[in-house]
């Protein structure tokens, strides 16, 4: 994901902002329980840069996936931004991973990238798209809608029009990718109370440049996060701790299912590996999870 990511990362102050006082609010009424699940995973499994650290040197392309799924038990299908997968798609990916597996699929930008984006024309989309995610199920995770960098708060109200057309019973969550959307409190708690209402998970991204959008607003048990950085400079190390310091914190006050999807920066994404081992490590010193590593093959 190239939003937000730049190559100088000095000076940029990477820690967390306190929590507003409506996400405190939300926490305070949330069910605390033991019962916390962990989603994993990477933007993408068809990467041959895998191979020999993700998966066994010699992984054929056709089998991807299937590696894929035995490491990680999430994806942020981030390919669907092209387009929703036709139904054989679907089955095959259905046939290749085991029964808890998840697919959080992109919304295809025909939809979300339109100057009107509940035009008959994106409804025609939005609906196959809701189709194939009924297609997967149990296998269904969290659908996102990634906004247009034009679409601003003068879009309110397409914005309530948009979110009303979706299913109450799915899980989805939306990315504001405007500064508009961040830049006054009034207009963030707008779109805050208009998420609570409709149960919409607002997606919380952490990328260098664009520190706003570390927003840390919550609606309900969920935390979707995308996260852009490495693991191998002291910045990116620090920003790993204060990462598990958060979701562990999180988890204490109810916070059941977290969605953690890592876009490692550069060329370097074979480095998927050493970077959610690295958060898994810190995550399991400071709770009792005990989440099992990720296998490395380049060992």
């Amino acid at each position: 994901m190239k939003f937000g990511n730049i190559e100088d990362k000095n000076g940029i102050d990477f820690n967390f902002k306190p929590l507003c006082d409506l996400s405190i609010s939300i926490l305070d009424n949330l069910p605390n329980n033991n019962m916390v699940k962990f989603h994993f995973g990477a933007p993408v499994w068809s990467d041959k840069n895998y191979k020999g650290t993700l998966y066994p040197n010699g992984t054929k392309a056709k089998d991807f996936l299937k590696e894929y799924a035995r490491q990680f038990n999430s994806i942020e299908v981030n390919a669907t931004r092209y387009g929703t997968p036709k139904q054989q798609v679907l089955e095959r990916w259905l046939g290749e991973t085991d029964k808890d597996f998840t697919f959080s699929m992109k919304f295809p930008q025909v939809i979300t990238h339109r100057k009107n984006i509940m035009e008959d024309k994106a409804k025609v989309h939005l609906e196959r798209f809701l189709v194939a995610l009924d297609f997967l199920e149990a296998k269904r995770g969290i659908s996102f809608a990634v906004m247009a960098g034009y679409f601003k708060p003068n879009n309110f109200n397409l914005l309530r029009d948009f979110i009303d057309f979706l299913p109450k019973d799915v899980p989805f969550a939306i990315e504001l990718r405007a500064k508009e959307w961040f830049e006054d409190e009034i207009i963030k708690n707008e779109w805050h109370h208009l998420f609570i209402e409709n149960n919409i998970i607002p997606v919380i991204t952490d990328t260098p440049g664009r520190r706003d959008v570390m927003h840390f607003r919550i609606v309900n048990q969920h935390l979707f996060v995308r996260f852009v950085g490495g693991v191998h400079n002291s910045i990116d190390k620090s920003r790993i701790k204060l990462w598990a310091q958060q979701l562990a914190y999180l988890t204490t006050r109810g916070i059941t299912d977290i969605w953690f999807y890592a876009h490692v920066s550069g060329d370097n994404r074979q480095d998927v590996v050493p970077f959610n081992n690295a958060l898994i490590k810190e995550i399991n010193a400071l709770t009792t999870y005990n989440i099992p590593c990720l296998v490395d093959y380049s060992k």
